[in-house]
């Protein structure tokens, strides 16, 4: 069984198990396990899978390389689909409807078998949007292709000859004339799509141009093939100069109950799983209608997808008899918003009461007694509110309502929401290909991913992107994307979002549009309520309304976002509706805010901290404010690419903005200490100095210096580091700050150390303790002891190192200071494994492990865990050691200090080897 397996053979071979595709490995077994599809449960035998995969030339080892081939595919492919060795060749075991090529087959037998034209349209436009390029089209061999696929090939033609002849039947000859206009192009020598094009270029009144078609094919055919035209196209051309009645459209279909359903596109994309519950929905028992509400943001697709599944149900025979539909004109600019007792009249007409009456009750309970024991699909386009859709809806149990809004119809009573969403990349690049064409996008995947992107994934961007291509013949799809920033298709979607904002009340407006200034990729309340200068709960409020309106975003609870175009268009609107001073001074408030909270957090974490924050905090009176030392390290994780944003647009800008974006970056430096977020922290703390030296805060660009360096150290960049801290060293020491000249002597003592120069970090750390007592400053001091005795541990003087770590941890304990205490107990554990002492060193890493785990350091519980291994290796605990060492390692590739391989690596050892990311200090 495949399970939710999805085989594609229509384009590029791919096979996808829900959303996610699988990979298929090299070209021979992407193009065996395509054969094998094909014949789906059925034998195939060896000598055949070998010649088509060798070109017909296969070597001696041929029969090998398959072997290893169906087990690599097995591997890729396990668990669920069943690839087996039966009676000399190999068979795939699936249902046949998990391949699209089996599935396009069986649509067009469904077609054969359809009388009427509508319908038999409706099914074969089905079957060939199936098609994503030609068959296995990364086969790379022509040759394989021509031999196991011209049957499919040859059937896709013949369904779009029929498709072009249902939509004939039924008079849709303009149509016709664009799409045949394409395939002769592609198809040249395929006389039946000439003679087609010519009946419907003459079918609309273009009689001298179907003749000139039906020239260039004879002469098409006498140069590629030297042949005369067939008796079809002849009889054609006679048809035409004698303008025989026979050639004339179908008469308007006879009347009776409405069909009114608006036509389906071809490219339709995706929507898998939507379609799939709205098909569950329409055959949900259910004593009464059934009432789907697809709702979204502009452009996501909406009503492209109610009109879809109200064409496939009525495909199916479900819902046959009457299809009813209505622009409601819910935020249509130009329009008045549709009245449902007009709707209603309307609707009873085409039921065949002409004289509906003029009461409301009246005529909603007369329609709802036409619909009564009938089949109805009733669907409600652009729905403004529940008010407008509730006097439209049947009652019958045989009846299923599909409603589109931009809104959430909360009140509406059997409403069952379907949100609708942007497309994946993989929907979004599929559309492209669909609208531009194959040929113009299979060998520009990245180009095609970047235009995706650009257009946010949003289907009407796509849509519109894609069909500038399509128009544009000469362009390649990097053309489009260097142009999209001043394409046409832009000023359609400020449109399309201009209907939503003026439908929004005035604080509504303004929030929104405010949010174009909001740095990062998402927000919360607290964020948006600084910046608007407004109450938390004020600002949830109106969140939550703009959540509604599908203007808002939520993907976790209490964080928002909004869709890059969305933002793009917020952005545009505070631009133009608002003052530069009120911009800045927003984003001041901002600031403001997450500086507050950056230095509750940095109080919660470290207590004794006096360099980078004041001493009292602005007071957690937010919800979201975090109230422990485990919380405050969460905030800075979960804020972490809003807060690079904001630092980032503050520092450019003019007044005080700079001044606190670098108060900000200090602010951070312990929330995100030993989190894992290196490239970030860099980056911050390089723009912090740059920012600080441009306005002249030398004591902010010490502090930012000497921050940066102790980075680089933690991250083995050991020259950086020493450049960064001795340049920050000159700064304090040009501001005689001693608690500064302490700390970096201390960290040039460290990166002297880690590189191995034992005597110059002794003595850098012995100048430390010099400064630091002669100021008093015994924090300093304590801290300059357990440096002192790790410098010692790494020369080898074991009982030397420690009296230095006991006397570091009496120090910090006689400060009350439980961090500082937690760290140097920490390292007291390394140096009594060093000295022979592994007992005594457990209890000192389980200590320090306790706390670093109540802190949410995971770097020293990293580093901790694996000395408790050490620990209990030596004292012949293998199992439990090799249990802290792989909770270790699981720490370090999480924090991305270790790639997985070489955390494997690590761990296959018998004894493994202290990684060199433990730097055995903190």
């Amino acid at each position: 069984m495949t399970g939710d397996t999805r085989f594609l053979l229509l384009g590029p071979i791919e096979a996808h198990r829900g959303d996610q595709p699988l990979p298929l490995g090299r070209r021979r077994e992407r193009c065996l396990l395509a054969v094998l599809l094909l014949a789906a449960n059925r034998v195939v035998p060896a000598e055949r899978l070998m010649d088509l995969l060798w070109d017909g030339d296969p070597p001696d080892s041929a029969r090998a390389s398959l072997h290893t081939h169906v087990s690599r595919l097995r591997v890729r492919l396990e668990p669920g689909v069943v690839i087996a060795a039966q009676h000399g060749g190999y068979v795939v075991r699936t249902d046949p409807a998990a391949i699209d090529a089996h599935r396009f087959a069986g649509l067009v037998r469904d077609a054969r078998a359809v009388t009427d034209p509508e319908r038999r349209a409706t099914v074969l436009r089905r079957a060939l949007a199936l098609w994503r390029g030609p068959a296995l089209a990364d086969s790379g061999s022509d040759r394989l292709r021509e031999r196991v696929v011209a049957d499919l090939t040859e059937l896709r033609l013949t369904a779009l000859e029929l498709a072009i002849d249902a939509d004939l039947a039924c008079g849709r000859h303009a149509d016709v004339v664009v799409e045949a206009s394409g395939l002769v192009a592609e198809h040249p020598l395929r006389e039946g799509l000439w003679e087609r094009f010519a009946l419907a270029l003459h079918r609309s009144d273009r009689r001298a141009d179907a003749l000139d078609v039906l020239d260039r094919a004879r002469a098409r055919l006498a140069h590629e093939l030297g042949i005369d035209p067939g008796p079809g196209l002849a009889r054609m051309r006679q048809a035409i100069l004698t303008a025989d009645p026979g050639l004339a459209p179908p008469p308007p279909r006879a009347g009776g109950l409405p069909r009114q359903l608006p036509m389906d596109i071809a490219e339709f994309t995706g929507r898998e799983a939507e379609i799939e519950s709205l098909v569950e929905l329409a055959g949900r028992p259910s004593g009464a209608a059934r009432i789907a509400v697809v709702e979204g943001m502009a452009g996501v697709g909406k009503t492209r997808l109610a009109v879809h599944v109200a064409r496939l149900l009525v495909d199916q025979g479900r819902f046959d008899e009457v299809q009813l539909w209505a622009d409601l004109h819910g935020l249509a600019g130009d329009q008045p918003r549709a009245d449902p007792h007009e709707v209603l009249g309307r609707f009873l007409r085409e039921l065949g009461v002409p004289d509906a009456p003029v009461d409301p009750q009246e005529r909603a309970a007369l329609y709802r007694s036409l619909l009564a024991g009938r089949r109805v699909l009733v669907l409600l386009d652009n729905a403004a509110d529940e008010e407008q859709v509730r006097p439209l809806l049947p009652g019958g149990p045989h009846c299923l309502v599909l409603i589109t809004t931009r809104r959430r119809l909360f009140r509406l009573e059997g409403g069952w929401p379907l949100p609708l969403d942007v497309f994946s990349p993989s929907e979004a690049a599929e559309l492209i290909t669909r609208v531009a064409g194959p040929g113009r996008v299979v060998a520009h995947t990245a180009d095609v991913a970047q235009l995706a992107e650009l257009c946010g994934h949003l289907p009407l961007a796509v849509t519109l992107a894609a069909r500038r291509l399509q128009g544009r013949p000469t362009w390649t799809v990097a053309d489009l994307v260097d142009r999209l920033a001043t394409d046409d298709s832009r000023q359609t979607l400020q449109s399309a979002f201009d209907l939503s904002y003026q439908a929004l009340g005035s604080e509504q407006r303004r929030f929104l549009r405010m949010l174009g200034l909001h740095p990062g990729p998402d927000f919360t309340a607290d964020s948006l309520g600084a910046l608007v200068a407004r109450p938390r709960d004020e600002a949830e409020g109106i969140l939550e309304s703009l959540l509604d309106e599908h203007l808002v975003q939520q993907r976790v609870p209490g964080r928002y976002l909004l869709h890059d175009l969305v933002r793009g268009y917020a952005a545009s609107r505070v631009a133009r509706d608002e003052s530069v001073p009120t911009r800045h001074a927003a984003i001041g408030q901002l600031l403001t805010h997450y500086l507050d909270l950056a230095r509750q957090a940095t109080l919660l974490i470290h207590p004794s901290e006096s360099r980078r924050v004041a001493r009292t905090s602005a007071g957690a009176d937010g919800r979201g404010w975090p109230r422990t030392a485990a919380e405050a390290a969460a905030w800075g994780d979960a804020n972490l690419p809003t807060l690079v944003a904001t630092v980032r647009l503050a520092a450019g800008l003019p007044g005080p903005l700079p001044r606190l974006a670098v108060e900000l970056v200090l602010a951070l430096y312990r929330p995100l200490a030993n989190r894992g977020h290196h490239d970030e922290r860099l980056v911050l703390n390089a723009l912090a100095a740059h920012t600080a030296g441009r306005i002249g805060d030398r004591r902010a660009e010490a502090q930012a210096l000497e921050d940066l360096g102790v980075m680089c150290g933690q991250i083995g960049r050991l020259t950086e580091a020493v450049q960064h801290i001795s340049a920050a060293l000159a700064i304090w020491r040009e501001l005689d700050d001693p608690i500064g000249i302490t700390g970096c002597l201390t960290q040039l003592g460290n990166s002297y150390r880690q590189l191995g120069r034992f005597d110059d970090a002794v003595r850098h750390l012995r100048r430390s303790l010099a400064v630091s007592r002669a100021a008093d400053y015994r924090a300093g001091a304590a801290g300059v002891l357990n440096n002192l005795g790790l410098a010692l541990q790494g020369m080898g003087a074991h009982d030397r190192a420690l009296r230095y770590q006991r006397r570091s941890v009496a120090a910090f304990q006689a400060l009350d200071n439980h961090r500082g205490a937690s760290i140097a107990r920490a390292n007291l554990g390394w140096a009594c494994q060093r000295a022979g002492q592994p007992g005594e060193a457990l209890g000192h890493h389980r200590a320090g492990l306790r706390v670093f785990r109540e802190v949410g350091d995971r770097y020293n519980e990293a580093e901790q865990l694996w000395a408790l291994g050490l620990a209990h290796h030596t004292l012949g605990e293998h199992g439990v050691a090799r249990a802290s060492w792989r909770d270790s390692v699981g720490q370090l590739v999480d924090l991305g200090h270790l790639a997985d391989d070489e955390g494997e690596e690590l761990l296959a050892a018998a004894v493994p080897a202290t990684p060199d990311v433990i730097r055995l200090n903190s």
